[in-house]
């Protein structure tokens, strides 16, 4: 029995350890396609390269090349873009008064774990 219980303890490990690398493999790959679309970070891309050359030397390097160029053409556009949508929030919640208190009715009542009837009737409100 302790034989049992020492070989599912070790195939328990070794799964837990492929689990742990297939995560770290995905989360290396997603990585370029990323700082593709952000453009924020463009220094972030060229030091993230300069680690991944060591691990895959050819498969790096044309995704990086296309990076820049994509990167460039975004960083003129969404420069303002990320700010916008949360002014735009809070000027949409805080423009009807109305809306606002409803809203915030709801959440409290969620949170007193309120009638569901009461809830859904003042979400039918909002809309």
């Amino acid at each position: 029995m302790a034989d049992n219980y020492t070989y599912d303890f070790q195939r328990l490990q070794q799964d837990a350890i492929r689990r742990a690398r297939e995560m770290q493999a995905r989360a290396r790959v997603p990585d370029p396609p990323l700082n593709q679309g952000a453009p924020g970070p463009p220094a972030a891309p060229a030091a993230q390269p300069s680690t991944a050359p060591p691990q895959q030397h050819s498969a790096p390097a044309p995704q990086h090349v296309p990076a820049p160029e994509a990167g460039q053409q975004h960083e003129r556009e969404p420069s303002f873009g990320p700010l916008s949508p949360v002014k735009d929030i809070f000027d949409s919640l805080m423009s009807d008064s109305e809306r606002t208190l409803l809203l915030v009715l709801i959440l409290l009542l969620t949170e007193e774990k309120a009638d569901i009837g009461l809830i859904f009737a003042l979400m039918y409100l909002v809309l």
